[in-house]
């Protein structure tokens, strides 16, 4: 193989390489002014493969055309890569046509190593020596573009060198017309070595600055995930497999010390790992899991932990710290303080309910102290003011005991068929109450037996039943439905009487509220409290002038206070 067909392969291959290297580089780096270098690499390239192509066919004329016009293009891609780092350039439509008419035009220049072409006049100067100026200025003009301002904050020894590079090359393309000899003869070794090692130059200094702002970029990244870690009102901390702390973020340091060389365990006042901890399970997590542990000091600390994966294969743990110590201790004040608040307004309410009996007693007491003036009938009328009046406030006494001092539900399995017939039984034998009232019921067959307290569902479901006899004032129709719903079971209650507003449906559970006159107002209060203790609840639905309809709905599972289920005898 010639001399000149040798060095053309071996120039080709080497830019060949380096552009893949750009390539390579690019993917993670994808800065606008590394985009136009990228493409001059390439185009470059391309115009040495084609130079080594002319070699092996002489003949093609385009193939000169081509080179020429490759390598002016792949020039203005450095300035406007040059003008990118300086300015944040970005090329427009009137750029592109530029780049479209200057690379025409070094297309119709010929092949510049025939030596007729090359010396041409053109404006008094060979064409070469034209085109040789032009290729380095604008060379040089790039390499000025990539030296760094003084305002300038990134690491200058990358910009540097490569406008250094950039400037020697330009002057390389200058002189190298000057310089006769042809392939294969001293000067053009020279001059063709020169061109290698000003290309190399460029190479690296490319990136050198690629690297240099990647370096920048993870710097200031770093800086800010440190400030954005350690700016947290909470721990963070990485731990390792071997419960080891990796990182630990200001916080930790400043309320629990050092942490360099300890267990995570270790730090929150543990000898070994917390109970609950997932480091074990790390592989197999997905999303972060909360843990509470107790620390020393009567401190205790919430963690949530999320495994974090590393390039080689472990995983660690990331866990956020905070310390709940206080805000347990304000919750638990909190709820001191509402159950106190709650404690006075129900003694407020229950002083409230006595009263008027006491005073009813009161005056009827002061009237039985003046027997002499009473008629026998009067006094028997007095007198019975005052049983009534003590009935009253025994059953508010009782009621309010029972709501003070509820007793646990005794849970044995039994038919809810029972209870509801008894119920039933007691509502049609009252006709003082419901003298007029239709009363419906229906229970499914495919309810079961299941775990309840007997005495406190009757006391539940007669108090809600009796609410719908009073509510319909004694006429109209109560409807009692026991069904299966999934793992409940459903008893609907429903009267066809006034029905409840909806800014009183949402006070009818609590104590001493009563639309009845000598009502206690603690009859709901009771049976959701009951209901409650059972795992259930009640709900309600009405529409006022229609009626209402209390659910009470009563998981199938329980156990009574042994722990079995027992049949009730």
């Amino acid at each position: 193989m010639p001399m000149a067909s040798a060095l053309a392969f071996a120039s080709a291959f080497t830019l060949t390489m380096q552009f893949l290297i750009f390539v390579y580089l690019y993917s993670f780096h994808r800065e606008r002014f590394f985009h136009y270098l990228l493409m001059a690499w390439g185009l470059m390239s391309l115009a040495k493969g084609l130079y080594l192509a002319r070699a092996f066919v002489p003949d093609l004329e385009v193939l000169s055309a081509l080179i020429n016009a490759t390598f002016f293009v792949a020039t203005l891609l450095v300035l406007a890569g040059g003008l990118a780092f300086r300015t944040d350039y970005r090329t427009g439509l009137r750029d592109v046509l530029i780049g479209v008419l200057g690379g025409v035009a070094a297309a119709g220049i010929g092949d510049l190593s025939d030596g007729s072409v090359a010396a041409r006049s053109f404006v008094g100067m060979p064409t070469r020596s034209v085109v040789g100026v032009i290729t380095g200025g604008i060379l040089i003009a790039a390499g000025w573009q990539f030296w760094p301002r003084r305002a300038q904050t990134l690491g200058y020894r990358g910009p540097r060198f490569l406008a250094v590079a950039l400037t020697l090359w330009g002057l390389h393309r200058m002189v190298s017309p000057l310089i006769n000899g042809g392939p294969g003869t001293a000067p053009y070794m020279m001059m063709h070595a020169a061109f290698m090692v000003f290309y190399f130059l460029c190479t690296f200094a490319i990136i050198i600055v690629v690297l240099d702002r990647a370096r920048s970029e993870t710097a200031t990244l770093k800086e800010f995930n440190e400030r954005l870690v350690d700016g947290l009102g909470e721990g963070l901390q990485l731990v390792d497999s071997d419960f080891r702390v990796r990182h630990a973020n200001r916080w930790m340091h400043a309320q629990l010390g050092a942490t360099s060389d300890r267990r995570c365990y270790e730090v929150v006042g543990h000898t070994h790992p917390c109970p609950g901890c997932p480091l074990e399970r790390r592989q197999e997590m997905g999303e972060a899991e909360r843990i509470e542990v107790a620390g020393g000091n009567g401190r205790r600390f919430s963690l949530s932990c999320a495994p974090v994966r590393q390039p080689d294969g472990q995983v660690f743990l990331l866990e956020l710290v905070t310390d709940v110590t206080e805000r347990e201790r304000l919750q638990a004040r909190l709820t001191e303080a509402e159950r106190l608040a709650a404690a006075g307004e129900l003694a407020a309410s229950v002083a409230h309910e006595i009263r008027n009996p006491l005073a009813a007693i009161v005056n009827a007491t002061t009237l039985l102290g003046v027997e002499e003036t009473l008629t026998g009938e009067e006094r028997a009328h007095t007198l019975g003011v005052v049983k009534k009046e003590a009935r009253r406030l025994n059953r508010i006494l009782s009621d309010f005991l029972i709501f003070a001092r509820p007793r646990e539900p005794k849970r044995l399995v039994g038919d809810i068929r029972e209870i509801i017939d008894h119920v039933a039984a007691l509502i049609r034998e009252d006709p003082d109450r419901a003298h007029d009232v239709e009363l419906s019921v229906r229970v499914e067959p495919a309810v079961p037996s299941f775990p309840f307290d007997a005495d406190q569902i009757t006391q539940v479901v007669w108090n809600i039943a009796l609410n719908g006899v009073e509510a319909m004032d004694g006429y109209g129709q109560l409807s009692i439905a026991v069904s299966l719903s999934d793992v409940q079971v459903a008893i609907a209650i429903s009267d066809t009487g006034r029905g409840i507003p909806a800014e009183e449906r949402r006070r009818v559970f609590e104590p001493f509220y009563s639309r009845k006159p000598a009502g206690t107002g603690l009859g709901l209060t009771i049976a959701r409290r009951i209901v409650a203790a059972h795992g259930g609840r009640i709900e309600i639905e009405s529409t006022p002038g229609r009626g209402a309809c209390f659910t009470i709905l009563l998981p199938l599972g329980g156990q009574d206070d042994d722990g079995d289920h027992s049949r009730r005898r």
